[in-house]
């Protein structure tokens, strides 16, 4: 409990030293904010493994402070981001860590015909316990991100594109070392705006990456992946907007041809506004993602989510969500053991929270949130139930 009131003391610290609430419009929004988890299955154990740990339950606090940034010198706008977070756990003091969030965008303007945005982002997060599949330790996962894009307005209703970016994952334990990524895509792109103002985008693809660190059973450390993308920003009507991509993906490695992936992959999102007070949420995917189990080479993840906000008062907001998500986990390794079958999981979630703002600059938000994975690895299922309380200001 001394580790909890230190925190909040910290906490407290922090808004008294901070400047009275900022006005609409201001550059510069300070923040700060302290959440009280409690976790009824911290490690995502089968209850098989129960007896492999000491407390599976725990609870732990996040205190997080930073700043927002939105500056409009002109046509052009720059927003940044900076916070740093405290994780400390009550039992597990062996998983505390400080995280951190960076971010800086540049949306620029030249003329009237030429836009784009560039940018660079930086995190360091814990890695999520489910993916981790029983392992107990503190991994830190150190992501970075650079990008620029240019778009030329050539016609009132055309446009064309280019874009580039990097992207780096570090992870902080030998364990998880085989994970850590890098890699370069380019693409190009081709829209058309149409009258009413939603968007269609012809998109090309291609991303070159490595992994420096994968032992030499997987044999293949580099990999291409060409993609062929319909994008599309879709005003329906004024309460419905949809944003969609679907395209074609080409996945080959650099030596066994048997690992490769081809298929359609895409996600779709809409957002509906029955009344002003009201908004539904939904998305459907199919994406191919990276994989370090020991019998597959890539991952398709496909799933669906739904969610709701309703604003009961103008204090007052209830929200629920929900998500269901299937890993198919492929990709011949060209490994043969006996009785090692490739993953297959189901993963299913749901989370309510009332959150009520007493002032305009703060907020407090209390919830539940529940989940289970039930795989063809008995070994791999788990369930949990969870429950928080947080209490942000922003000035």
């Amino acid at each position: 409990m001394k580790r909890t009131f230190a925190l909040a003391g910290l906490g407290l610290a922090a808004l008294q030293a901070l400047p009275v609430a900022a006005k609409e419009g201001d550059t510069l929004r300070p923040f700060v904010s302290y959440t009280r988890y409690y976790d009824s299955n911290l490690f995502r154990l089968d209850e098989s493994e129960y007896g492999l740990v000491q407390e599976k339950s725990d609870q732990y606090g996040v205190l997080s402070a930073g700043v927002n940034v939105d500056w409009q010198p002109g046509r052009q706008r720059v927003t940044a981001v900076a916070s740093k977070s405290l994780v400390r756990f009550q039992n597990n003091t062996h998983l505390d860590y400080d995280g951190s969030d960076y971010q800086l965008r540049w949306n620029w303007r030249l003329g009237n015909h030429w836009s784009g945005q560039v940018g660079a982002t930086e995190s360091v997060t814990q890695s999520s316990f489910s993916d981790l599949v029983g392992l107990q330790i503190n991994n830190q996962v150190t992501r970075e991100n650079r990008f620029a894009s240019a778009d030329w307005q050539f016609h009132p209703r055309w446009s064309a594109g280019v874009g580039a970016a990097t992207a780096k994952a570090s992870n902080s334990t030998a364990q998880q070392a085989p994970l850590d990524y890098e890699d370069s895509s380019v693409s190009a792109t081709l829209g058309y705006t149409t009258p009413k103002g939603s968007k269609l985008r012809g998109q090309v693809r291609k991303v070159d990456g490595e992994y420096p660190n994968r032992p030499i059973t997987y044999v293949d450390r580099l990999y291409t992946q060409t993609e062929y993308n319909l994008l599309a920003d879709w005003s329906l009507t004024g309460k419905l907007i949809a944003r969609g991509r679907i395209g074609y993906t080409q996945r080959e490695n650099d030596t066994q041809s048997q690992r490769d992936f081809s298929g359609v992959t895409g996600r779709i999102t809409a957002d509906y506004s029955p009344t002003g007070k009201t908004i539904l949420t939904w998305a459907l995917y199919r994406e191919i993602a990276n994989s370090d189990d020991l019998n597959a080479t890539y991952q398709v993840n496909t799933g669906t989510s739904l969610g709701a906000a309703w604003q009961m008062t103008s204090r007052t907001t209830l929200r629920a969500s929900g998500s269901y998500e299937n890993r198919s986990f492929e990709g011949d390794t060209g490994l043969i053991i006996p009785g090692l079958v490739q993953r297959d999981d189901d993963t299913l979630s749901g989370t309510l929270s009332l959150s009520y703002s007493p002032v305009p600059m703060a907020t407090i938000n209390i919830g539940v949130q529940a989940g289970r994975r039930d795989s063809n690895i008995p070994a791999n299922d788990y369930k949990f139930h969870s429950v928080f309380v947080s209490v942000r200001a922003d000035f």
